[in-house]
C-alpha cells in the first residue's frame, strides 16, 4: 500500500484491541507521513506514533513507537530486561493489524503504466459529494437515476462508466465528483437537477490499471500520487476512472478492470 492509503486507514481507526473497546483519538498528523494516536483503556493509556516511508509506489515501510502514558519509565526498563508484558501485548496487536492489511491488499492489484493520455469523453452524469470511502455506494445510488434518464431521453450509451473527481479535500478526505456514462447524442440530453452533460478533454496524465472490487479503486490514486512524487512529476489530484466490468454480474473481483488517471500539470 502507498503511504497515503495507510495514512487514511489509520486516521479512520476508531478503536484498538480484540474487543474494540479501546477508543482512539488522533493527536497529530503530517499528511501521508505520520499519525500520532492516543489509545485509552480502563486503567491506563498509551500513545502510538506511526511513521511511513515509501519504498516504491505501492510498498511502504511502517515504524511505530508505543509509549504507556502512566508507566513509561517502568516499561522502558522492562523492555531493556526483556520482561515487558506491555510491549508483548501490543506487538501481538500490531501483528494482527498487519495481517488485516495483508488480507486487504491481496483483494486488489494496481499496476502503474506511467505517462499516458486521458481519452476524450463526452458523458451524461450526476454530480455527488461524499467521503472518499463512500464513493462506491454513491455510484450505486446514482445508477438508477442515470439508467432511467438514458431511455427517457433516447440517449445512446457509448462506452464504459466513468468517474471524474473535481475536488478532493485531503483534510476531510471528501470528494466532489461526476459519475456517468459516455454518450453519442448530446442534443437528446435534457439537463436537470440530477443529470447533466459533461466533457473530458484529452489530457496528458499518469495511468494505472486496477483489478479488484471498484470500492477500492481509489487505492490506485495513492499509488499514482506516490509514483509522481518519486519521479518528480507535477500532477493535479483530480482522478479520472473508467470501469470496464459490470459488478452486478458478479464473478471474480480480481478480474474487474479499471483504468485510473491523474492529470499531469
Amino acid at each position: 500500500m502507498a503511504p497515503g492509503s495507510l495514512y487514511y486507514e489509520l486516521c479512520e481507526l476508531k478503536s484498538w484491541g480484540d474487543q474494540g473497546d479501546n477508543k482512539i483519538e488522533v493527536l497529530d498528523t503530517i499528511l501521508f507521513k505520520k499519525v500520532v494516536q492516543k489509545v485509552g483503556i480502563e486503567n491506563t493509556g498509551f500513545v502510538l506514533d506511526w511513521n511511513f516511508k515509501a519504498i516504491n509506489d505501492s510498498v511502504t515501510k511502517i515504524t511505530v513507537g508505543i509509549v504507556s502514558e502512566q508507566k513509561s519509565i517502568k516499561n522502558r526498563l522492562q523492555v531493556l530486561t526483556g520482561s515487558s508484558d506491555f510491549v508483548d501485548s501490543y506487538k501481538n496487536q500490531m501483528i494482527k493489524f498487519n495481517n488485516k492489511l495483508i488480507d486487504y491488499t491481496n483483494s486488489f492489484k494496481v499496476y502503474i503504466n506511467g505517462e499516458s493520455t486521458i481519452p476524450e469523453v463526452k458523458y451524461v452524469s450526476t454530480f455527488m459529494k461524499a467521503k472518499r470511502s463512500e464513493k462506491a455506494s454513491k455510484m450505486i445510488m446514482a445508477n438508477s437515476d442515470l439508467y432511467l434518464s438514458i431511455p427517457r431521453n433516447s440517449i445512446k450509451q457509448e462506452g464504459h462508466p466513468v468517474i471524474k473527481v473535481k475536488h478532493w479535500d485531503f483534510k476531510s478526505d471528501s470528494i466532489q465528483f461526476d459519475f456517468g456514462f459516455p454518450v453519442k447524442n448530446k442534443d437528446a440530453i435534457v439537463s436537470n437537477s440530477i443529470t447533466n452533460y459533461n466533457e473530458q478533454v484529452s489530457q496528458k496524465a499518469l495511468k494505472a490499471t486496477y483489478y479488484g472490487n471498484y470500492k477500492n479503486s481509489d487505492q490506485a490514486w495513492f499509488a499514482l500520487i506516490e509514483y509522481a512524487r518519486i519521479n518528480a512529476i507535477e500532477i493535479e489530484k483530480k482522478p479520472f476512472e473508467i470501469f470496464y466490468n459490470n459488478p452486478m454480474q458478479g464473478g471474480d473481483e480480481l478480474q474487474w478492470k479499471a483504468e485510473v488517471f491523474l492529470p499531469i500539470k
